[in-house]
């Protein structure tokens, strides 16, 4: 079961689809990403590849000011309204149904940018892609003072240019953390 670990809804548990649909940051790498992460009062979150919206839920239980979900499955993006919904973040959520590539380029056409990204793809998306793909898609949408959060199921050895990256393991999920600057 998913849950909101800290926060306005503390406890609150969220929906998440049946069978193999999507996988969830585990309780014990969410707790550590906010850890990390620290206070994030005010921020506005891009949650990229959202599943059932574990990672922007708990954001705006610890005070975001707004996220932007994308989910590409129609599925599990009824999901992830009803958790938002129930939560009561209707008016601090953005919801969009639509492939990553085809929504950040609407949203780079609204010129948003985002003071914390969560990217969190499928990991059979690796077979094709790098992070550094995924960093460089999002990297035009961060503020200067952001970061990027990105779940990876392999170590990596390079940072892309332009950033600096720190890296934390759990047993075969690892977890990035990239902000502007060399």
């Amino acid at each position: 079961m998913l849950q909101v670990l800290t926060g306005t809804i503390k406890g609150r548990k969220l929906k998440v689809p049946k069978g193999q649909k999507i996988r969830p940051t585990t309780s014990r790498v969410k707790k550590s990403i906010f850890d990390t992460l620290s206070d994030i009062s005010g921020v506005r979150v891009l949650d990229v590849f959202a599943g059932s919206g574990g990672l922007g839920i708990e954001s705006l239980s610890r005070g975001a000011e707004h996220v932007t979900f994308i989910e590409k499955d129609p599925s599990v993006f009824k999901i992830l309204n009803e958790n938002y919904l129930r939560c009561g973040f209707l008016d601090k959520a953005t919801p969009i149904c639509s492939h990553y590539i085809e929504a950040l380029s609407r949203i780079r056409n609204k010129k948003e940018t985002f003071d914390l990204i969560f990217i969190d793809p499928p990991y059979k998306l690796y077979n094709d892609l790098e992070v550094k793909d995924f960093i460089h898609e999002t990297s035009k949408l961060l503020d200067a003072d952001g970061v990027i959060v990105i779940e990876h199921d392999h170590k990596i050895e390079h940072t892309p240019k332009g950033f600096k990256r720190a890296t934390k393991s759990f047993g075969g999920t690892h977890v990035s953390y990239f902000r502007k600057g060399e």
